[in-house]
């Protein structure tokens, strides 16, 4: 179903003003044209302005932690959080806070996260927040251990020192500050966090006066999936002014207006990662908002809390990764009463983090004009760690996915022809100045003129008429070659496939390195092929029912017949019986496939899929 003749809800983006300068070797850089709003100096100032203008609005909110089943919310305001920061930061500087002491973070999504998180960059120490698996799920803690031998941090925040006991022991804490929020770790001197912090002196106003845009604010860590994580250098006024890049395509008072009052999100992308830590948690600071924090996810035993929240906060912005939106059409589609909340106020819909197909788009669209009479704009946010986080957006109302827009104002896109694409490069006020204790990646990382080698290429929608944005053209690393030479582009093969299948995917990875063919490993959507067999049957069986079967059949021979090419066409697939899963690396935290780690642990299911002899579990679709 199609809604595309249907109008939008209004979305007060101001006018494209874009900028092309085309150079003689075929090189393209592109600006935004409209100015970069006044920013604030570093991450703290926005908390100070708002506490002050606005005391008693909400912050922060997270359900009750001892009595999660309970519908209420412990609520921090502005001013709460500014006194509980300044606190925390008394107690640190009198520990010996400072550039040269990172607080490492072990920790989820919650409240205290963000107010020692704030704390300590307020006192000058850089935070290093590291993803719960490598403490709760490595056996060996062997990146743990490389991330801490690394930063070196002086003080660790753990959430719960139980929970996180068997990584203290690991890393040996011995002459460092360990502050707790739960129960308390043992064998190491520790004190609870409610504890630690100190009335203010004129010490934490020096230290809030020593911070400018150059301090650096955090360490923040790369995936991984290549090599050992990366600590991004995040300075102050490279996230700072990244909430204001992005805030400067919009009429922002005319946004009030609309929404009837400040920003509201609700989220769970995790503030290990650049996307959650900056994208939601720092830009709802930054707009003087609250958020919502969202203890659920896109997995199965996560899902319920993910949709109750949703289903009780009516956001007006929702940004998130594809394999999240594609949970949420599933629940819009059967929940009335979700649908009515999570339209009723909101403005902006968008994803990052991956890819995402058309048929989640018009899937969603199909309940908000059931819902409101009209269509929501759902685009995408594009950038990487390394650019805190966003570089792009689409900046207009949108219906089609695998855009990542136009650059924002304060950062300039260099396109260089490369191999028959254009390689995306990006220089401007978000961008790091390297990663730390690491010259030589910092060196490959930039080229001759400074701009930061993002490894993907693009391509535009519209060559004539480039204000129509940028489309994401697949990322080199993913690329690889068939037997005979074809280059396939995994993340496009990717979307088309899921897209394809009319909901009965949720996911998939692309094989056929030095293969004749290009195959799947099919990820199910449990949901909705619980609705086509009309049971709730389990994973298990589903990845063998007929039906199911016949619906991944039928819809990428429908793909293969309009993508006769080798590059993208599917041979065959074989469902996977099990999810993708998260503590063995196969799913990030952001909520995205990683192709090669997956590939990796199920090699076997492959060779199934190259098999010479017919395996009757192996779907075979026609060219």
């Amino acid at each position: 179903m199609t809604t595309s003749h249907l109008p939008f809800r209004e979305v007060p983006y101001l006018p494209l003003k874009l900028e092309v300068d085309r150079r003689p070797d075929g090189t393209i850089y592109l600006d935004n044209g409209q100015p970069l709003k006044p920013c604030p100096p570093h991450m703290l100032a926005p908390l100070v302005e708002w506490a002050a203008r606005t005391s008693d609005r909400v912050w922060l909110a997270e359900r009750h932690v001892d009595a999660p089943e309970q519908d209420g919310w412990r609520e921090v305001t502005y001013a709460q959080g500014l006194e509980i920061v300044k606190r925390l930061a008394q107690g640190l500087l009198d520990a010996g806070a400072g550039p040269d002491a990172p607080l490492m973070v072990l920790s989820k999504n919650s409240v205290d996260h963000a107010l020692i998180k704030y704390a300590a960059m307020w006192a000058g120490s850089p935070v290093v927040p590291v993803t719960p698996a490598y403490a709760l799920l490595s056996q060996d803690l062997a990146r743990l251990k490389y991330i801490d031998a690394l930063v070196q941090p002086k003080f660790i925040y753990v959430e719960d020192g139980a929970a996180y006991q068997r990584a203290l022991d690991g890393l040996g804490v011995d002459g460092r500050f360990v502050i707790h929020g739960g129960p308390a770790p043992e064998r190491c001197e520790t004190v609870r966090l409610e504890q630690f912090g100190r009335a203010p002196t004129d010490a934490v106003d020096a230290a809030y006066a020593r911070l400018t845009p150059s301090t650096v604010a955090s360490y923040m860590l790369t995936s991984g999936s290549t090599g050992e994580p990366k600590a991004v250098i995040n300075l102050h006024g490279m996230v700072a002014a990244n909430a204001k890049m992005i805030r400067s395509v919009w009429d922002e008072d005319r946004l009030e207006e609309m929404t009837g009052g400040p920003q509201v999100m609700c989220n769970f992308l995790p503030w290990s990662h650049t996307y959650g830590a900056h994208s939601i948690l720092h830009n709802m600071l930054d707009w003087g908002g609250t958020l919502y924090i969202d203890q659920g996810a896109p997995t199965p035993a996560r899902l319920p809390e993910m949709i109750r929240n949703l289903k009780e906060i009516p956001t007006t912005q929702h940004t998130t990764v594809p394999a999240a939106w594609a949970a949420l059409a599933t629940e819009l589609e059967r929940d009335d009463a979700l649908a009515e909340t999570f339209f009723k106020r909101i403005i902006s819909m968008a994803y990052g983090g991956a890819a995402m197909g058309q048929d989640i788009y018009e899937r969603i669209q199909a309940v908000a004009v059931r819902v409101t009479g009209e269509r929501i704009s759902l685009s995408a946010g594009y950038g990487a760690t390394e650019t805190s986080p966003t570089a792009s957006n689409v900046h207009w109302p949108n219906d089609v996915m695998g855009l990542i827009g136009l650059p924002l104002p304060g950062n300039t896109f260099k396109l260089v022809p490369n191999a028959g694409k254009l390689e995306l490069r990006v220089k401007g006020v978000n961008v790091t100045p390297g990663y730390y204790r690491n010259p030589e990646k910092t060196a490959e990382a930039f080229d001759e003129e400074g701009y930061y080698r993002l490894g993907d290429a693009v391509r535009f929608v519209d060559p004539d008429r480039p204000e129509k944005g940028l489309a994401f053209d697949g990322r080199t690393a993913e690329e690889f070659k068939l037997a005979n030479g074809t280059w396939v582009s995994a993340g496009t093969v990717r979307v088309q496939a899921v897209a394809a299948s009319g909901g009965a995917l949720s996911d998939a990875v692309v094989c056929g390195l030095n293969r004749d063919e290009i195959c799947l490993l099919g990820f199910l959507n449990e949901a909705w092929c619980q609705r086509l067999v009309g049971e709730a049957l389990p994973l298990a069986e589903l990845a063998h029912h007929p039906k199911v079967k016949a619906a991944v059949r039928d819809g990428l021979q429908t793909h293969n017949a309009a993508h006769p090419n080798a590059s993208v066409r599917i041979a065959r697939v074989l469902l996977q019986e099990t999810p993708p899963e998260a503590d063995a690396g196969e799913i990030t935290e952001k909520g995205y496939m990683n192709q090669g780690r997956t590939l990796d642990r199920r090699h076997d299911q492959v060779a199934r899929l190259y098999a010479g002899t017919a395996d009757p579990d192996v779907i075979v679709i026609q060219a």
